[in-house]
C-alpha cells in the first residue's frame, strides 16, 4: 500500500471526470431576432452561468449511485464484503449448533459471536493507524483480498476433510478483523469519493448497509448452509470478497490532505471531562451502552431459541434475524419523525424492546416471534436515530470525534461480553428465560431515563 498509490486519481462522477459530457452548457444561444447583438453579448456570461447551474442542479437530482459510479462501486464492495462475513457467521453458528452437545450450545455460540465482535474493540488503535497512514483504496483492497484468502482456505479444508469445531473460531476472528478494517476506512474515504454536498447521502447509504446485509446475509447464509454446507458458504464468500476487491480496484479516489494526530491523543479523557458539564448526555451514553448489552444478546438467543425451543431448521433462524433487521431498517427511517423529547422517546423505545420479548418468553410460536422481533427491531432503529441525533446536537464540535469513538468502543465492548455471559447462562436455562431476562434488564434502564428527563424538564436543569 504505497502512500502514492492514489496520488494520480481524480474523483469520478459518471465516468467522465465530473462533467455532463456537453461541456457544462450549450455552445450557442441565439437571441431572439429583436435583440441587438451587443445585448446578446453582454448577457452571455449570465446565460452561461445560469445554464451551468441548471445543468449541475439537473445532475444532482439524479440518484447518487447513478451520477457517482466510483462511490457506487465502493458501496457495492461494502455490500459484498459484509454479506460474505455475515453469511459465514450465520453458517458457522448453525454448524456449531449441530456439532455441539445440547449442554454446550450456548457457550459455543457465545464464543463465535465474541470472535465476530472483538476485532473492532481490540484492534481499534492498530486499525486507526493503518487507515491514517495508507491510501484508502489500498487499505480497502487489502482487507477484502485477505478475507478472500482466508475464506478460500476454510472452503478447501471443509471440502476435503471434517472440520474440527475449534477451527471456525479463528476464521471468524480473521474475517471480522478484515471487516473491521474495511468499514471505518470506507467512512474515512467518503470525502475522497463524493462532493461535499453529497456526503450526507453517501453516509446514509453506508449506514443502511448494516441493516440490508443483516437481512440478506442472515437469510442467504441460513439457506445455503443446509444445502451446500460450510464449505459451500465459504466458497460463496470467497467469490464475494474477490468481487469486492475488483470493485475497489476500479474505483477512483481523490486523496485528501493528512490530518493532525494531535486531536486524537488524549481525546477520550478530554471527552469524559467535558461531559461533566453535560450530565444528561453522559447518563444517556451510559444507558445506551448498558441497554446495548441486553439488546445485542438477541443475536445469541435467536439460534438457541430456534434450535432448542422451536426445533426448526436454519432457514427459520434466518427468518427470525431478518425480521429483526427489517424492523431496525424501518426504525432508522421513521425514528426521526417521533414526537417528544429525545430522552422520553429513547426511554420508550428501550422499554418497547423489552416488552416485545415478553411474549416469546412465554409462548413458543414462530409467527408470534417474527412479529415481536419486527417491533423490537423498530425500537432499536428508532433508539439509535434518536440518541445519535441527540449526541450530534449536544456534544461540542471539537469533542465529537473522540466522543463518538468512545461511544463505539462502549457499544462494541458490550457485544462480546453479552455473547459470553448469555451463552454461559443459555446452557443452564431455556432460551425463553433468556428473553424474559432481557426484558427485565431493559425496563430499569428505561425507568432511569424517564426519571432523569423529568428532572431535567425544570428550567434550571442541565
Amino acid at each position: 500500500m504505497s502512500p502514492h498509490e492514489n496520488a494520480a486519481d481524480t474523483r469520478g462522477h459518471d465516468g467522465s471526470g465530473g462533467h455532463d459530457g456537453s461541456g457544462g452548457y450549450d455552445g450557442g444561444h441565439d437571441g431572439p431576432g429583436g435583440y441587438e447583438s451587443s445585448q446578446a453579448t453582454e448577457s452571455q456570461p449570465a446565460d452561461t452561468h445560469s445554464c451551468s447551474k441548471d445543468a449541475a442542479a439537473s445532475k444532482r437530482r439524479r440518484p447518487l449511485l447513478v451520477r457517482n459510479r466510483d462511490f457506487a462501486r465502493v458501496w457495492g464492495a461494502q455490500l459484498l464484503s459484509q454479506s460474505a462475513t455475515r453469511m459465514y457467521q450465520m453458517a458457522a453458528l448453525w454448524w456449531l449448533l449441530g456439532k455441539a452437545a445440547a449442554g454446550e450450545r450456548g457457550l459455543a455460540s457465545g464464543i463465535l459471536l465474541a470472535c465476530a465482535a472483538l476485532p473492532p474493540v481490540l484492534c481499534a488503535p492498530v486499525i486507526a493507524r493503518a487507515i491514517a497512514r495508507h491510501p484508502s483504496r489500498g487499505v480497502l483492497r487489502s482487507s477484502v483480498s485477505a478475507a478472500a484468502v482466508l475464506a478460500a482456505a476454510i472452503a478447501a479444508y471443509a471440502a476435503s476433510a471434517e472440520v474440527p469445531m475449534p477451527v471456525v473460531y479463528p476464521v471468524m476472528l480473521g474475517l471480522a478483523t478484515c471487516q473491521a478494517l474495511f468499514d471505518p476506512c470506507l467512512s474515512k474515504a467518503i470525502p475522497e469519493l463524493v462532493d461535499d454536498a453529497d456526503i450526507e447521502d453517501a453516509t446514509a447509504f453506508e449506514q443502511s448497509t448494516f441493516s440490508l446485509v443483516g437481512m440478506a446475509g442472515a437469510l442467504l447464509g441460513a439457506a445455503l448452509v443446509d444445502h451446500v454446507g460450510l464449505a459451500g458458504v465459504a466458497a460463496t464468500g470467497t467469490m464475494a470478497y474477490l468481487g469486492a476487491a475488483l470493485l475497489v480496484t476500479r474505483a477512483r479516489f481523490s486523496p485528501l490532505a493528512g490530518t493532525d494526530d494531535e486531536e486524537r491523543q488524549g481525546g477520550l479523557g478530554r471527552t469524559w471531562r467535558l461531559l461533566a458539564d453535560l450530565p444528561f448526555i453522559r447518563l444517556a451514553l451510559i444507558c445506551f451502552a448498558v441497554a446495548n448489552f441486553f439488546i445485542t444478546a438477541t443475536f445469541l438467543i435467536l439460534p438457541l431459541y430456534t434450535k432448542n425451543v422451536l426445533d426448526a431448521p436454519a432457514l427459520t433462524l434466518g427468518l427470525l434475524e431478518g425480521s429483526l433487521w427489517l424492523g431496525m431498517l424501518l426504525g432508522i427511517f421513521t425514528g426521526n419523525r417521533l414526537p417528544g423529547a429525545p430522552g422520553h422517546v429513547g426511554a420508550t423505545c428501550i422499554a418497547l424492546f423489552g416488552a416485545a420479548l415478553v411474549l416469546p418468553g412465554l409462548v413458543a410460536d414462530r409467527g408470534l416471534f417474527v412479529a415481536c422481533l419486527i417491533v423490537a427491531g423498530w425500537a432499536v432503529g428508532a433508539t439509535n436515530v434518536v440518541f445519535v441525533a441527540l449526541f450530534q446536537r449536544s456534544v461540542p464540535t471539537a469533542a465529537k470525534p473522540a466522543f463518538f469513538s468512545a461511544m463505539l468502543g462502549l457499544l462494541g465492548a458490550s457485544f462480546p461480553l453479552a455473547s459470553l455471559i448469555f451463552g454461559l447462562v443459555g446452557d443452564v436455562v431455556s432460551a425463553q428465560t433468556l428473553c424474559l431476562t432481557q426484558a427485565v434488564g431493559l425496563l430499569p434502564i428505561a425507568a432511569v431515563l424517564f426519571a432523569r428527563v423529568r428532572s431535567s424538564a425544570r428550567p434550571d436543569a442541565p
